[in-house]
Formats: structure tokens, sequence, C-alpha cells
């Protein structure tokens, strides 16, 4: 009798860890060993081959026509690539070549943007820019001139723009325009904060250059000194970085000998461009010349 109840609570015991042993496994070990089986299959499985651009091959074949200096023929095929390659990663540095080369052709003596002048006794670069609707400073660039001073019988290249700028605040971008076409793009390091998001359509109010805190005119010794700004109806002015050495920041805690950091000057107001960048639109850019803020 008492071997009968020992058996008895043996099979029961079996029973009871036996259906937890096996209900254990059923929940818990054999997902995770399925778990474990399909990480080691897929760790052991190649990894999937990236979509190749379609685009790149004719990016660089443009890209090595721009390194020959095929300048024309790189434009029309680049201008092409951005308008049908409209996805691809190589997007912006297609549109940054593009603007590079458009730069480069639109003073081009072959250009439809341009005229040729010769210099006849009396001219000077305001009196021939007055002649084509032009400006001074635009000429000066456009013949990469040292100086206002000209020879009599000098050939000259009269630019013939159309020139508009629009800028994108959400995107941070100002893009140059020249009739209707799209020339270059340039960032912006900051915009100023509007209450509305609509569409404003403005126009140069003036170009403003000053040395120190004096204005000063196209052809004042101090001009190539000096700090440049587009002045905008109704809008804030597009503008530089007004140099200024950087400052010390907020005292460092007490026991560290980290040095100082500085910390560069704030930035103005304004839709605000490199030095670099503005100076390079500026003589392109007259008053009234329209301007479309997004």
């Amino acid at each position: 009798m008492k071997t009968f109840k020992l058996l008895t609570l043996l099979i029961i015991g079996l029973l009871v860890f036996g259906s937890a042993a096996f209900f254990g496994y059923e929940l818990f070990i054999k997902p995770s060993r399925a778990e474990n089986r399909e990480k080691a299959l897929e760790a052991a499985a190649p990894a999937p081959t990236a979509t190749p651009d379609p685009g790149l091959p004719g990016f660089q074949r443009l890209k090595a026509l721009q390194n020959s200096g095929k300048i024309a023929e790189v434009q029309a095929g680049l201008a092409a690539w951005v308008n049908n390659n409209s996805r691809s990663p190589l997007l912006a540095e297609a549109r940054q070549r593009l603007g590079t080369v458009n730069m480069a052709l639109l003073f081009d003596p072959g250009s439809t943007n341009v005229v040729t002048y010769s210099v006849v006794k009396g001219d000077s670069l305001a009196r021939i820019a007055s002649k084509h609707q032009s400006n001074a400073e635009l000429i000066q660039k456009a013949n990469s001139l040292p100086n206002i001073n000209l020879q009599i019988g000098e050939q000259l290249v009269i630019p013939t723009l159309k020139i508009s700028l629009e800028i994108d605040r959400s995107a941070k971008t100002l893009t140059l325009i020249n009739n209707g076409n799209f020339v270059k793009e340039y960032p912006l390091l900051s915009v100023p904060s509007v209450s509305k998001n609509s569409t404003l359509n403005s126009k140069v109010l003036d170009k403003v250059a000053n040395f120190g805190n004096k204005r000063i005119a196209f052809g004042d010794k101090a001009y190539p000194l000096s700090e440049r700004s587009i002045l905008l109806f109704q809008s804030p002015a597009i503008v530089a970085p007004v140099p200024a050495p950087a400052v010390a920041a907020p005292q460092k805690p007490q026991g560290t000998n980290a040095p100082t950091p500085l910390v560069p000057p704030p930035l103005p107001g304004g839709y605000v461009l490199s030095a670099t960048d503005l100076l390079e639109i500026f003589p392109l850019i007259s008053r009234n010349t329209p301007v479309t803020i997004h």
C-alpha cells in the first residue's frame, strides 16, 4: 500500500513538472531558438544591393567634360540632367556645378547675354552703363577691369541681363535668375522670422556700400573694402555677416583647465549670405530688380 502511494505521487509529480517543462519550452525556449535561427540566417544572407542611380553615368560624363573645359556643352548637359533627375542624390552637386558654369558663361563674348562696345573719347564706365541701361560695377566685373580707367578703342562686353531673385525661407536659399532661367543657388546663413507664410513680391530698393560709418559710391578708393547690403521694399535687407572678432564665452567653472572657447559674433538681421556670395551677386543687382520671397 505504501509503495502504491509513492508510485502515485511520483506519477503525479512527473505529470505536473513535465507539463510545466513542456509549456516552458513552447513558450520561451522554442521561440527564442527560432528567433536565433532567423537572426543567424539574416546575418549569413548577402546584404541587399543598393539600387543604382540611373543618372550616375551621365553625371560622371558631364563632370569629365567640365574638367576638360568644354563649358558650353556642360551647361546644356547639366541643365537637362537636373530637369530629368529631380530625385537623384546627386541633384545638389549637379545644381552647384550648373551654377558655377552659368556664372562662367554669363559674360562670355559669344553669349546672347552681352553686346560688344568700343570705348570712344570721353567715355567712362558710368556713361557707358547709362547708354546701355546697365551699371558701372557690372561692366567692370564682366570685363575683369583692374580699375575704372578706360582706353580709347578698348573693346568691352556689356551685359544685357534681366536679373531677378527668388528667396525660399524654408529651404534657406537665394536663387539668381536671368530672363526666367536658373543661374545659381546660394545658401542663406539665416532668414528673418516672419508672421506670414504667403509669397511676397518685392523689389530692390537700393544697394548700399559702407566703409566705417560712411556710405561710399562705386569708384571710391575704399569701395573694394566696403560692407555691402541690398535693401528691399517691404522686407528685411540682404546682408552679409559683419566682420568682428569673436568674443570669449561665459567664464568656465573653477578648477577646469580647458581653454575658454571663443563665441562668434551673432549674425545680423535680414537674409544673410556669406560675404563672398553677396559680393558675387551685388554687381548683378540694380534698383527695382524683382525679388520673390516664399
